[in-house]
């Protein structure tokens, strides 16, 4: 497993690439964090309703050589947790200030540990990609979309040309107009968008450069990219429902960062675009 990135994160990064009994391991280690670093592996499996092989499976898919290394990961985690004062593992209408505390401990750790996941020689690669691509194309679907324009606007105000599309329809027509000196972003947190693959191969026969931003580096969107940045996401253990874009919007705001400061014409660009916009305010003026 990757240095500074805690268990927890790396379990459910990889949750959907788990077996049925494999998953109610994961589970089980989710929704009982903080005493389970106090708990064996068989304890672990009949508690789960799994076997000893499947937990030494489950392990093993982590990276750790035995639950006794998993068991140490998991404590060192748990570190900043005080037995006295036991964190809120649930939301309830009962105890909303509870429940928010809890909701915004997990919505910081996953930016923390999505901070975590950048490697440097990707981010660099990945900032590379985009500054010598004549277009960079951003692709996603559904309630992504959004997250796939904002960051082509993001883009433009850098000094980058841009794109994306607004449905998966367009986002396949353009990619069949990429070059191999155009770029291709991905953004799918699952990475199961399987409605993206036919956009993927297009730039991938076009020679663009594909980099996919996802919080399953195992997915097939992944293993089509070029460069992979791995993205954290605790949805499961605040609902059943995915749907958090916080990690998404941390890398694409870090890039926007990153490349706005390489720029030498973002200054140029974002007085053009008020000029043309006829805003009564200049923009160093608002407030």
């Amino acid at each position: 497993m990757d240095s500074g990135v805690s268990v927890i994160d790396a379990i459910l990064s990889r949750y959907e690439n788990l077996s049925a009994s494999e998953k109610r391991i994961a589970d089980f280690i989710a929704e009982n964090r903080h005493e389970v670093s106090s708990l064996n592996a068989y304890e672990i499996a009949v508690k789960s309703g799994t076997s000893r092989a499947t937990m030494s499976r489950f392990v093993r898919s982590l990276g750790f050589d035995n639950f006794a290394q998993l068991r140490v990961a998991l404590a060192h985690d748990e570190q900043s947790v005080s037995p006295s004062n036991p964190a809120q593992t649930e939301i309830s209408i009962d105890n909303v200030r509870e429940s928010m505390d809890y909701i915004l401990k997990a919505k910081v750790d996953e930016l923390k540990s999505t901070a975590a996941m950048l490697d440097q020689s990707t981010l660099k690669k990945a900032i590379s990609a985009i500054e010598s691509a004549d277009l960079t194309m951003f692709a996603a679907v559904g309630n992504t979309i959004p997250i796939a324009q904002n960051a082509a606007y993001k883009l433009w105000q850098a000094g980058y040309r841009s794109a994306a599309p607004a449905s998966t329809d367009g986002s396949v027509q353009l990619s069949l107009q990429l070059t191999n000196h155009d770029c291709l972003v991905v953004l799918s947190s699952s990475g199961y968008s399987r409605r993206l693959i036919p956009v993927i191969d297009n730039a991938n026969d076009a020679g663009a450069s594909i980099i996919t931003i996802t919080s399953n580096p195992e997915s097939d969107l992944a293993s089509r990219a070029d460069i992979v940045i791995e993205t954290a996401n605790r949805d499961r253990m605040l609902s059943d429902l995915s749907f958090s874009q916080n990690s998404l919007n941390f890398v694409i705001e870090t890039l926007f960062l990153f490349l706005s400061h390489d720029s030498e014409d973002v200054k140029e660009k974002n007085l053009m675009f008020w000029k043309s916009a006829k805003s009564d305010v200049e923009p160093q003026e608002r407030k």
